[in-house]
């Protein structure tokens, strides 16, 4: 399964993007290469030096099933103000808004955990957690105090449904793609300029280096594919998905360019035909 997915391991599967015919092109639109002092190659040129790896879009596995969460969490009230039309309103209500609620958090979280090298923090997910958790510390006194505060938390439900939709929609701005570089695993050197913080002076595949910037982390990683042993370069955004550490709208900002102004003094392995583009398959 593996070997037979070579072929779009670094340019992505077309069928990610609405209208791309054959393979996709080695640069689309906001990529840009690393800077001139890097050693940097593309899919269809191989040789040696740091290629973008292209990763699934997050509209594939968040935007369907977040555009229905706002109808169940409208359903969800709907035995609430017709009451008596469900053998257990109560219940009826409280499982439409627990799928609309599904529709988002697992969503978000599954399409994160399938990025390589992503955050695992449950709070750092772009989740409005703070009206999330107001509406949920209000509901409970709907029953103590007034009825009319249900409608309260209801209503800051949604509060926490449009802002996650905004929290998302930001995590989304920058595609989700990463370096790679070739490597003997002894290459890795354990230690790089003062910069970076080495986590590991042995590579594994694991996260070996990173850097704290404003609105996440710069990243150095190991990683395997189809017997190769790569390193790989990614900016980490604080909602903790993978980015594109070099496109024009990675929110790693001033920060970013000027920690990648150097290259990493890491030579690397020529490519291995099995990953490149070769002129046959164009």
């Amino acid at each position: 399964m593996e070997a037979n997915s070579d072929r779009h391991f670094l340019l992505g599967d077309p069928g990610w993007w609405i209208g791309t015919e054959g393979l996709p092109p080695d640069f689309r639109p906001g990529e840009l290469a690393p800077p001139i002092t890097w050693v940097s190659t593309t899919p269809r040129i191989g040789n040696f030096g740091w290629c973008r790896q292209r990763l699934r879009p997050l509209a594939w596995p968040l935007l369907r099933p977040m555009a229905w969460a706002p109808l169940f969490l409208l359903l969800s009230a709907i035995p609430l103000l017709l009451p008596g039309r469900t053998p257990d309103d109560q219940i009826t209500s409280l499982f439409f808004f627990s799928i609309s609620w599904a529709l988002v958090l697992l969503p978000i979280l599954f399409a994160r955990n399938a990025q390589p090298s992503s955050d695992d923090s449950l709070l750092s997910l772009p989740v409005d957690w703070t009206s999330l958790a107001l509406a949920s510390a209000v509901f409970p006194l709907h029953m103590a105090i007034d009825p009319m505060i249900g409608w309260i938390s209801y209503a800051l439900y949604w509060v926490a449904y449009l802002r996650t939709v905004q929290l998302v929609q930001a995590a989304m701005m920058t595609p989700s793609a990463r370096f790679l570089l070739p490597i003997e695993t002894g290459d890795w050197p354990g230690r790089l300029n003062p910069s970076w913080k080495v986590t590991s002076e042995k590579w594994s595949r694991k996260v070996l280096a990173s850097v704290d910037l404003k609105n996440g982390r710069a990243i150095i990683s190991g990683s395997s594919r189809s017997g190769h042993d790569f390193l790989s370069l990614a900016f980490l955004h604080k909602s903790g998905f993978v980015q594109d550490p070099f496109h024009d709208s990675c929110p790693g900002g001033q920060e970013m360019t000027e920690l990648l102004a150097d290259p990493l003094g890491i030579v690397g392995l020529q490519w291995p035909d099995s990953l490149i583009i070769s002129l046959e398959e164009e």
